[in-house]
């Protein structure tokens, strides 16, 4: 039996564009500067990433014996590149679910954030959902 990834993107943050610098975290400090859909003519607004492969998490077998569900939130960095980096949980739910999630998380590819039509690195907020069918 398969069981369902959901994920959602929480929050975002925006990198300043330079030679891959390490994201600035604004965790919805400045809402202004994200673009909901397309770029829009705010300037200096921030076109999030899309996740274009996700795999699925394995649900780790004894939480699932357990009977066990719940979410993991992770932190990450999405490169200018579309690939994952720094990856840190950010609200636990037990250490086998956070390494499930976490090794996950570290397959998934994505069409870059962009500012300005450019590609830019952000850190954004992934809710790992775990739920027994």
């Amino acid at each position: 039996m398969r069981r369902r990834l959901v994920f959602s993107l929480i929050a975002l943050s925006v990198a300043a564009v330079a030679q891959e610098p390490v994201p600035i975290p604004l965790h919805g400090k400045d809402p202004s500067r994200i673009c909901h859909g397309k770029q829009s003519d705010a300037a200096d607004c921030v076109v999030g990433p899309k996740a274009i492969y996700a795999p699925d998490p394995v649900y780790p077998e004894k939480e699932h014996k357990a009977g066990h569900e719940g979410a993991v939130v992770l932190v990450l960095v999405v490169g200018s590149d579309g690939l994952t980096r720094e990856v840190r949980v950010s609200r636990t739910l037990s250490p086998d679910f956070d390494r499930a999630a976490m090794d996950a998380v570290n397959q998934w590819r994505f069409i870059p954030a962009t500012m300005n039509g450019k590609p830019v690195p952000v850190e954004i907020d992934v809710q790992v959902t775990f739920k027994r069918r």
